[in-house]
């Protein structure tokens, strides 16, 4: 395992977001023999610094001793959502301030754009709007 794909190099271990408690995707190898990795679903406690796991609980540095690497945090369809619906408002004001620039464009036209970037094909398919 190297340490560089822990979220923050520097502290090998430490999940993304390490003050909030979350699920996150840890992987280890199988076997010796095998190259394989291993999914595990660990929940990373903010308060204990530690992951957790049935009655398991493992310190971030055993997380790098063991061989754990890091895949990233387990987000639920509600955080997928959410995520989604800041992205398209982020594009729609993000269109909305090149149209305002210069006056280069009528604010009818400006309106005709804005509203073709609220459709999910116009957002690089994100998937059906909340």
């Amino acid at each position: 395992m190297t340490e560089t794909n822990w979220p923050d190099p520097t502290r090998p271990g430490v999940p993304m977001f390490p003050e909030r408690d979350d699920l996150h995707v840890l992987c280890k190898p199988k076997g010796e023999i095998y190259p394989y990795l291993e999914k595990e679903l660990w929940f990373w406690s903010a308060l204990k610094h530690c992951y957790l796991r049935d009655s398991y609980k493992m310190v971030a540095s055993e997380a790098v001793a063991i061989g754990y690497s890091y895949t990233g945090i387990a987000l639920t369809p509600t955080q997928i959502n959410e995520m989604l619906a800041a992205e398209r408002e982020r594009i729609k004001k993000m269109v909305g301030r090149a149209c305002d620039l210069g006056n280069l464009i009528t604010p009818r036209q400006r309106d005709m754009i804005v509203s073709g970037v609220d459709s999910e094909v116009a957002i690089r398919n994100l998937g059906a709007a909340p």
